[in-house]
């Protein structure tokens, strides 16, 4: 078995004050570690069952498990710091790193990008141990907790330059009151955007389309209506490609002339900003280019994926059926 030195590279306060947490959900190469990661997780969650449980049981614990690891563990880098309230908290989260840690190392075949995972998680779990006290009461994770945009984030300046013709008074902030239905259904979509593993998303999609191909007593007709139907669903996918899309763009503009790097649901792109007012500007016309955005103010990325789908299948039914 490989072994490893899990005290590299502690994370500290540097002169200026800034604590640098290194977060595994932020690595570069995470869409290829998060399998494995997932992986692990899944291990430590049938391990911390004592009575014999369904499969089924445990992939839900699993699944809330990592949701926990990534929520809690991107509110400790927002906060650069714990709260004393939040001592067990921090002390749980760093254990269940370490568990997860053990669970990737101890496999069989270790190559470079086990190693990679390695690092960035070991460098995760050692970001929260160094975390320094901070004065004051600080939010306990709950997993019946709305997620929400964080304000100046990634997220919540596109969300917040989309949402501008849905609001009843234009002077006004992206608060509930100030924004129609219209408006807060679009937030909630990109929340909603900005959490999701688009991976495990992806996945439903193509275990829904294998059970509608392996349905029988299906006509042709209903056999395209439900295909077309579930590509409909999932058509929000494109949200994730120019999202990221998007957020390269940025990456470009600021890295590393006024920043060393970024982290999508962390950096507090207003405090970049203000250092670089003319980059501001540019992000906003880049936001309008990647998402369509008309003369009124509305965006358009769904338009183009949902007719190409519905063309398809009128195709197929017009003549396969």
């Amino acid at each position: 078995m490989t072994e490893f030195n899990y005290q590299l590279n502690p994370v500290q306060v540097d002169p200026s004050g800034h604590y640098d947490f290194q977060n595994v959900f932020d690595f570069p190469d995470f869409i290829e570690m998060r399998p494995v990661l997932r992986e692990a997780v899944r291990q430590v969650a049938k391990e911390g069952v004592k009575e014999p449980t369904l499969p089924v049981q445990v992939e839900r614990m699993a699944t809330a498990l990592e949701e926990q690891l990534e929520r809690c563990t991107r509110k400790y880098e927002r906060q650069a710091g714990y709260y004393p309230n939040q001592k067990k908290e921090k002390n749980e989260l760093s254990r269940l790193f370490t568990h997860i840690l053990q669970a990737v190392s101890a496999r069989d075949e270790i190559d470079q990008d086990i190693e990679d995972l390695v690092y960035a998680v070991n460098q995760t779990r050692l970001s929260i141990i160094g975390l320094p006290l901070l004065e004051g009461e600080g939010p306990l994770y709950s997993p019946d907790q709305d997620q929400e945009l964080l304000p100046g984030t990634f997220y919540y300046l596109v969300a917040l330059e989309l949402v501008r013709p849905y609001l009843k008074d234009p002077k006004g902030g992206m608060v509930p009151e100030n924004v129609t239905k219209k408006g807060r259904d679009l937030v909630l979509h990109l929340t909603t955007y900005a959490y999701r593993d688009w991976d495990s998303y992806l996945t439903h999609q193509y275990d829904e389309k294998h059970a509608i191909e392996n349905q029988k007593g299906l006509t042709n007709v209903e056999y395209y209506d439900r295909l077309e139907e579930n590509e409909r669903h999932y058509a929000d996918r494109a949200y994730a490609d120019v999202l990221a899309d998007l957020f390269g763009d940025l990456e470009q503009m600021l890295v590393p002339t006024y920043c060393d790097h970024l982290a999508i649901m962390g950096t507090n792109l207003e405090q970049v900003f203000q250092k670089a007012p003319l980059v501001r500007l540019q992000f906003t016309q880049k936001v309008r280019e990647r998402f369509l955005v008309d003369d009124q103010g509305e965006e358009h990325v769904m338009d183009q994926p949902l007719q190409s789908i519905h063309q398809k299948y009128e195709f197929y039914r017009t003549n396969f059926s």
